[in-house]
């Protein structure tokens, strides 16, 4: 589905006018953050910038377009406050019609948040905000999240407080489906010790693409299919599977790639390992005590990080998902070729679209690519079972 916009001269000057005289008008914009998809129902015309990219929203929409809310300190999320000045129009700031507007795009290039723009049908995508991720990048403060899972109930990490979680993504499109069902006894296994197994599916198809393998593997750990990519965006990861483990505040104590339940046989591949779930198990019996738990140091050091471009890559790909979802491929494609150039080294956002774009090449376009790779495909485990010491 694609909107469109006038974009006439007439139109403009119009939109001059009525921004001149304070008049909102509604421009059928939708912005995409993270997850998030809103739907403005007005925004402000920008008459004094006419040839800059504003995006002028009116506060009470702020908390549910990026969770951030205007007080008078500033634009503040949890203990994070930016300070805006409000007694007088500015590049951010504006007071019309009793309403207070805050331009998203100033706030955005105020705070280096990458953004992307589609003019034609005035969508919007903002990738993560660097202030918000200093507590996962220094402190191993696990990001929360929001999601639904597959009955619709609203999964929090914060839920678990309390619990020994590890979060693990998989996708339809990888060898790690076949882990889906595999994690089921392990999981049935270390249930009772206060432990708790996020699955989370990579996949923008969604359901059609993801439910079925989690229906026939039975599963009763919570399970969520993450459309946008969200957990690999939250967490840095860049490939499937990925897995992080979080003790019972919160704090990250391993995170790792390649994280699968076993060895599996694949056509005429062998794929996984059967050395991380005796690890697993080992941290959930002696928490803190078990050998393979990090420092907060180590954590911090494991977490890849991303560059301004990989970041708007994300944000790129997330408009090409929004897209998708709207049956309109064309627009899908473009995006998410604009992340594949920004974001060479994420295996998510290449094999997504091959997935849905290019089906019939995926696999090729995967082993070329990995042909051509001079690191190893997943990040070492580093992993020393008792059976290995000497």
């Amino acid at each position: 589905m694609s909107r469109s916009r006038l974009t006439s001269a007439s139109s403009v000057a119009i939109g001059a006018v009525m921004a001149a005289f304070g008049i909102a008008v509604a421009n059928a914009t939708t912005v995409v953050h993270l997850n998030t998809t809103t739907e403005l129902s007005k925004t402000l015309p920008d008459a004094a910038n006419l040839g800059n990219e504003n995006l002028w929203v009116v506060a009470a929409d702020l908390p549910k377009i990026n969770g951030f809310t205007l007080k008078s300190e500033g634009m503040c999320k949890d203990d994070i406050c930016i300070p805006v000045r409000q007694d007088k129009d500015s590049a951010l700031y504006r007071s019309r019609q009793g309403n207070k507007w805050l331009n998203l795009a100033q706030f955005a290039r105020n705070l280096q948040q990458p953004y992307v723009h589609d003019a034609e049908t005035d969508t919007w995508s903002f990738g993560e905000i660097p202030v918000t991720r200093d507590r996962f990048l220094q402190s191993a403060e696990a990001p929360d999240f929001a999601l639904k899972d597959r009955t619709g109930k609203t999964v929090k990490l914060s839920d678990f407080r309390g619990k020994k979680v590890m979060l693990v993504t998989w996708a339809s499109w990888c060898g790690c489906r076949l882990d889906v069902a595999a994690w089921q006894p392990i999981y049935e296994e270390l249930r009772g010790e206060n432990f708790e197994l996020i699955s989370v599916a990579q996949d923008t198809a969604g359901e059609a693409a993801a439910g079925p393998i989690f229906d026939a593997a039975k599963v009763t750990y919570t399970s969520i299919v993450d459309t946008q990519h969200l957990i690999s965006s939250l967490y840095n990861f860049v490939n499937v599977p990925s897995a992080a483990w979080i003790d019972e505040q919160g704090k990250i104590v391993r995170i790792n790639e390649g994280t699968y339940a076993k060895q599996h046989k694949l056509a005429s591949r062998t794929i996984g390992t059967d050395d991380y779930t005796p690890a697993l198990r080992d941290w959930v019996a002696k928490g803190a005590n078990s050998q393979y738990v990090w420092s907060k140091d180590q954590v911090a050091s494991k977490i890849r990080g991303k560059s301004t471009d990989e970041v708007k890559a994300e944000a790129l790909f997330q408009l090409g998902a929004y897209f998708h979802q709207q049956q309109n491929q064309p627009k899908a494609e473009q995006y998410w070729k604009q992340a594949q150039a920004l974001f060479p080294d994420s295996w998510n956002i290449h094999r997504q679209e091959w997935a849905i774009d290019e089906p019939q090449n995926a696999g090729g376009n995967w082993m070329q690519k990995v042909r051509g790779l001079k690191k190893p495909y997943y990040a070492d485990l580093e992993l020393t079972l008792p059976s290995q010491v000497q």
